[in-house]
């Protein structure tokens, strides 16, 4: 009996040493797995960091900026009862459409007794004076247009110098202004060729000179109660009648100009190192989910305000910000577009997401073209 228990026994240990040698096998075995998914996640970690920081150094990207464009209040230059409104709320309108007109009965008259004041001086000197008044009402006529243009083109250089508009942009309004000083020279030169005509004694009185001055007055404030659009753009803000008496210098309706709007994009001061003026831009703007705008930026401010301006006789504030992960500095970044593109899809103040392509790299500009279009599509749902 003994011979036949010795086997069993030796049988039982062979299958106990495989048994625990399966096991350590399969120990190691998984061991080895969660090593290589372990050393898997770390290696997709520091590749996704890698391609992060060199991503903001290469197709900087912000979702941070906003349309920005000038807002204009409309403020009369002549006190009157408002008769006419020709715009509704938001509506747009061309450059010189008129927007409101004021009762002008009163500056009619004012025009009338000018020129009968003008044609009392003009027979106390013994002078026609017709040809006098359709020269000085020209000039007049002149000068309301120069005011205008002048106006137009201090704003279009002031945006120029900012590299928000092409240099073409500011030329022809260069080229605009000249002509319309052009235009009240001449008709400058023509109230003096009238005047010569009255002769020696006419044309050095002082009775003329105060009557074409009350003239050219109430020429102008005539002209005045007519209020037109200042540029291209739709008006805002305002709930006039008919009726309600408009005060000279205060608001009547805001005015927003779509001749000149871009975006202003606010980047990390570390993301900044590559971008420069000309460099390719695409917009995705919130009011427009699932396009993408093409732009270019124009300029990259040189500072902001970072509250540190200290009054004369205090000490200066030191921040508080401590260690070397410190909040991120945002500077601005001034980008145009062509606004044909985006027509009757721009608000002020309108949100957007901006990448920007500083190099010809194409993986990383694909990736950029990639992120740019799906957050354009996101907007569907945010």
């Amino acid at each position: 009996m003994s011979k036949e228990i010795e086997p069993k026994c030796d049988a039982e240990e062979q299958v106990s040493d495989k048994d625990a040698e399966q096991a350590s096998q399969e120990g190691q075995n998984s061991q080895q797995r969660v090593r290589k998914v372990t050393n898997l996640l770390l290696g997709v970690v520091a590749l996704s960091v890698v391609v992060s920081i060199a991503s903001d150094r290469i197709i900087p990207t912000t979702d941070n900026a906003r349309v920005k464009g000038y807002v204009v209040p409309i403020k009369p230059q002549v006190s009157g009862q408002v008769t006419d409104i020709l715009v509704r709320p938001n509506q747009l309108v061309a450059e010189g459409d008129v927007l409101v007109t004021l009762n002008p009965v009163d500056y009619e008259i004012a025009v009338k007794k000018a020129e009968q004041d003008l044609a009392i001086a003009g027979q106390n000197v013994g002078a026609q004076t017709a040809s006098i008044a359709a020269a000085q009402a020209r000039l007049t006529s002149a000068s309301v247009e120069k005011d205008n243009v002048e106006l137009q083109t201090r704003r279009v250089l002031a945006m120029a110098e900012k590299g928000v508009i092409s240099v073409s942009e500011a030329d022809k309004s260069r080229a605009a202004l000249a002509r319309a000083r052009a235009n009240v020279q001449n008709a400058q030169a023509d109230l003096d060729k009238a005047n010569k005509q009255l002769g020696s004694a006419g044309e050095e009185n002082s009775q003329i000179k105060a009557a074409l001055l009350a003239l050219e007055k109430a020429q102008l404030d005539l002209a005045r109660t007519t209020v037109r659009a200042p540029t291209n753009g739709g008006v805002s803000n305002f709930s006039l009648s008919e009726g309600f008496y408009a005060t000279t210098g205060q608001p009547m309706m805001t005015f927003i100009s779509t001749d000149s709007i871009w975006i202003e994009a606010y980047f990390r001061e570390n993301s900044l190192g590559n971008i420069q003026a000309g460099d390719e831009v695409e917009i995705a703007l919130d009011f427009a989910p699932g396009k993408v705008v093409k732009g270019t930026i124009s300029s990259v401010d040189w500072g902001v305000d970072w509250g540190q301006s200290n009054q004369a006789g205090k000490l200066a504030q030191a921040s508080n910000q401590t260690g070397w992960l410190r909040q991120t500095q945002m500077l601005p970044v001034m980008i145009e577009f062509n606004p044909e593109d985006t027509k009757g899809q721009l608000r002020i103040g309108g949100q957007a997401d901006v990448v920007v392509y500083t190099g010809d790299n194409v993986v990383f500009n694909s990736l950029g073209k990639l992120w740019i279009r799906f957050v354009s599509w996101m907007s569907y749902v945010r």
